[in-house]
C-alpha cells in the first residue's frame, strides 16, 4: 500500500508538475582542454548531450555507439550544429555484449590521457523479452550489468585525472564526474523480484519476471549503482550521480507499442531531448554529493522506499551479486574493487 501510494505521489505532486513547469539551467564552463565520453550517443538524449558538450568546446568528445555509420552521421550533425573544430571521435560500444564493453575500456585505458567526464547513457525500452549471446535478458543487461561493467573498467581512468593539473592555464581543478542516465520511472517499479533469493536470476527467467515492469527496475538498479559505486575507494575524487532526464520525445521507447491515450500525454508532455539533455549537462559538470538523484535540475531525494532499510539492504545484495557476474567476464574487476 505504501509503495503505491508514494507512486501516485509522485505522478501528480513531482512528475506533472515538473514536465509542466519546470526551468532548467543552462549549465556553463570552459571545457577546453578536457576530454568527455558519452554512451548511445547517436540519437536521442545522447545526441543531444553531446551537441550541449560540444558548444562548451572540450578538446576531445567521444561518441560510443552500437552503430558505427549512424555514429557517424551523429558527428556531422554536431559539427553543424556547434562547428565544433576539436577531436571528435565516434568508437564502437555494444552494450548487449560483455567482450564490447571490455574492448571499449581497455581501448579508453591505452589511449586516453584522461577522462573528464563519462556519461553512461546508452539504454533500452524494450517490448518483449530477448536474451543477449551472454545470456542475459536484454534490457537487464544493456540498462544495468553492462553500464555498470564500463562504469567499473573506466574507474582507474577517472581516479588518475584527478592527478593531473587543469588542462589549461584558465581552467578550474573540476573532479572528473561519472554520470549515469537514470529516470523517474524508478518511482514507479514495484520491483516484485526483490523478494527473490537471487535477485538477478529472477530477472533473467522470463517465469518469474515481471517484463512489463523491467525499464522501472533497471532504472532503480541504476541508482542502486551509482550509490555503491560512489562508496568504494578508487571512486574517492570522483562526483558519481544518477540523473533524471525528465520524459522527453525520443527515439527510446521505439520499440513499445504504446496506446493512443499514452502517445497523447507524450506529446502534450513531453519536452525535446535538447531540454531534457540539460539535466544530464548539469549532472556531468556539477559537484554533487556521493550517488546524488539529480532531476529537473538539482539533487532531490529518490523514492522512499529506495532510502528505506529494506531498499538498502536490497541494494546491497543486488550489488554482490552483480560483483559476481562482472568478476566472472572481467578478471580486471577484481583489481579494482
Amino acid at each position: 500500500m505504501g509503495q503505491a501510494l508514494g507512486r501516485l505521489s509522485y505522478l501528480f505532486f513531482t512528475f506533472l508538475p515538473d514536465q509542466l513547469f519546470a526551468r532548467l539551467p543552462v549549465t556553463r564552463a570552459d571545457l577546453a582542454g578536457r576530454t568527455f565520453l558519452v554512451t548511445g550517443s547517436n540519437t536521442g538524449i545522447g545526441l543531444a548531450l553531446a551537441i550541449h558538450l560540444a558548444r562548451l568546446n572540450p578538446g576531445h568528445l567521444i561518441l560510443a555507439v552500437r552503430d558505427l555509420q549512424k555514429g557517424e552521421l551523429a558527428k556531422q550533425e554536431i559539427v553543424a550544429q556547434t562547428g565544433f573544430e576539436g577531436l571528435l571521435e565516434v568508437w564502437k560500444l555494444d552494450m548487449a555484449d560483455f567482450a564490447s564493453v571490455k574492448n571499449f575500456a581497455e581501448k579508453a585505458n591505452a589511449i586516453l590521457k584522461r577522462l573528464d567526464g563519462a556519461v553512461l547513457n546508452a539504454g533500452i525500452h524494450a517490448s518483449k523479452w530477448d536474451v543477449t549471446t551472454d545470456g542475459w535478458e536484454k534490457t537487464l543487461q544493456v540498462n544495468v550489468l553492462s553500464t555498470g561493467l564500463l562504469a567499473i573498467l573506466l574507474l582507474p581512468l577517472l581516479q588518475s585525472t584527478t592527478r593531473l593539473p587543469p588542462p589549461n592555464i584558465n581552467a578550474s581543478q573540476t573532479p572528473p564526474h561519472l554520470t549515469f542516465t537514470g529516470s523517474g520511472a524508478l518511482f514507479l517499479t514495484k520491483f516484485a523480484e526483490k523478494s527473490a533469493p537471487k535477485i538477478l536470476e529472477a530477472l533473467n527467467d522470463e517465469g518469474q519476471s515481471n517484463f512489463k515492469d523491467r525499464y522501472s527496475s533497471s532504472k532503480l538498479l541504476d541508482l542502486f549503482l551509482a550509490r555503491e559505486i560512489a562508496r568504494l575507494p578508487r571512486a574517492e575524487g570522483l562526483v558519481v550521480n544518477v540523473v533524471d532526464p525528465g520524459l522527453c520525445i525520443s527515439e527510446l521507447g521505439r520499440e513499445v507499442d504504446l496506446k493512443p491515450v499514452v502517445l497523447f500525454i507524450l506529446m502534450r508532455l513531453g519536452w525535446t531531448t535538447a531540454k531534457g539533455a540539460l539535466n544530464l549537462l548539469y549532472a556531468v559538470l556539477t559537484p554533487t554529493p556521493p550517488g546524488a538523484y539529480i532531476s529537473a535540475g538539482e539533487i532531490r531525494q529518490p523514492s522512499s522506499w529506495s532510502r528505506s532499510k529494506e531498499g538498502i539492504r536490497i541494494q546491497k545484495q543486488v550489488w554482490e551479486e552483480m560483483l559476481d557476474v562482472w568478476r566472472g567476464v572481467a578478471p580486471a574487476v577484481a583489481e579494482i574493487i
